[in-house]
């Protein structure tokens, strides 16, 4: 049987305290194919090659760039990473971090585990500029049998009634979707999942419930699979209407995008090796 992610604490980061996401995961999911689950398939993006050393493609393809005259919302941008901490830009009442999780079957991890080094996972340089992009967010790793691994970023945090920093909904009901560009290794499978979880799907929402069995059962977000992902950067937008969940936990009509807690990028077969990058990932 298939396990599901528990949100857990706090990261204390020199300046300041910043809640991360989900690592470990307990109660069942039947045939849910672990958090990165079958949803729907779907893939919306403006591709362009970019070549990279490292084993990340071939060199010396055209980048198909944002347009300089395209609109600019100053308040939408989650992370660039060019900051190169691993904390998102802390703007429209943003104030989360990103983080790794993975089950405990022996595999690897790059970065580790954000419950094993209870920091947030930092990028990476790029080995050549994207759009003049220098930074990205990476994920690398193998090996793990039960559910896989995950990268996310939590939009939000504040302290509860202990004083401790944990992570809290978002209310994003004022955007649309998600933005972002992604690629991935030349070794690395390419099933990755994308899920929103809220307050349905998030046990600190108090709605679902860990090991509440179908119907009642946490972490059932609204996702897709990414579609289209290869070793060339790829622009996708997803909006909120387009996702879908994968029907084991508490049955919701869509994204609650008032109480926004995470987004994920999960590599539901992670035996094999997997190499994610990503970059600008913003709301519009």
């Amino acid at each position: 049987m298939q396990t599901s992610p528990l949100l857990f604490g706090l990261f204390l980061v020199g300046f300041g305290s910043v809640a991360c996401g989900a690592t470990s995961r307990d109660g069942d999911a039947p045939d849910a194919g672990g958090k990165g689950g079958q949803g729907g398939s779907a893939g919306l993006g403006a591709t362009g090659g970019l070549g990279a050393t490292g084993g990340l493609g071939t060199a010396g393809m055209t980048m198909t760039c944002p347009d300089a005259n395209d609109p600019i919302d100053p308040t939408a941008m989650i992370d660039d990473f060019e900051d190169g901490d691993g904390l998102v830009l802390p703007l429209d009442g943003r104030s989360g971090s990103w983080w790794t999780a993975a089950d405990t079957t022996g595999g690897t991890l790059v970065p580790e585990p954000s419950e094993i080094t209870n920091m947030p996972a930092p990028p990476e340089k790029l080995p050549e500029p994207r759009c003049g992009s220098h930074y990205a967010m990476r994920m690398t790793g193998q090996g793990f049998t039960d559910w896989g691994a995950d990268l996310g970023v939590a939009l939000a945090s504040a302290p509860g009634p202990d004083g401790v920093y944990g992570t809290v909904p978002y209310d994003a009901s004022a955007r649309t979707g998600v933005d972002f560009w992604a690629r991935i290794g030349d070794t690395s499978t390419n099933r990755v999942f994308f899920e929103v979880t809220d307050s349905n799907s998030e046990p600190d929402g108090g709605v679902c419930t860990v090991g509440g069995g179908t119907g009642k059962e946490c972490y059932d977000g609204f996702g897709v699979n990414l579609t289209q992902l290869d070793t060339t950067w790829h622009h996708y937008r997803i909006p909120f209407s387009g996702l879908s969940q994968r029907n084991f936990g508490v049955v919701a009509d869509g994204v609650a995008t008032t109480a926004v807690y995470n987004l994920t990028f999960d590599f539901m077969s992670a035996t094999d090796p997997f190499d994610l990058w990503l970059d600008d990932v913003s709301f519009y």
